[in-house]
């Protein structure tokens, strides 16, 4: 059950990150919303177990 609790709160993160972004967006299209979208960048980095090597090549960078 545990873990089951752990994927969940990760689920809701990743939602309400999701939907910040989304409703700051709408208010003001400029805004700045690059800290949360590297919160959930690196969520689905871990996610998909993703190197450190992996992840430059994702972002260009390698």
């Amino acid at each position: 059950m545990k873990i089951l609790y752990c994927i969940h709160l990760a689920e809701l993160f990743f939602i309400s990150s999701v939907a910040q972004i989304l409703a700051a967006k709408k208010k003001d299209p400029n805004t700045d919303t690059s800290a949360l979208e590297k919160q959930i960048d690196e969520m689905v980095y871990a996610l998909y177990g993703l190197t450190p090597e992996e992840i430059a090549i994702v972002e260009g960078k390698g």
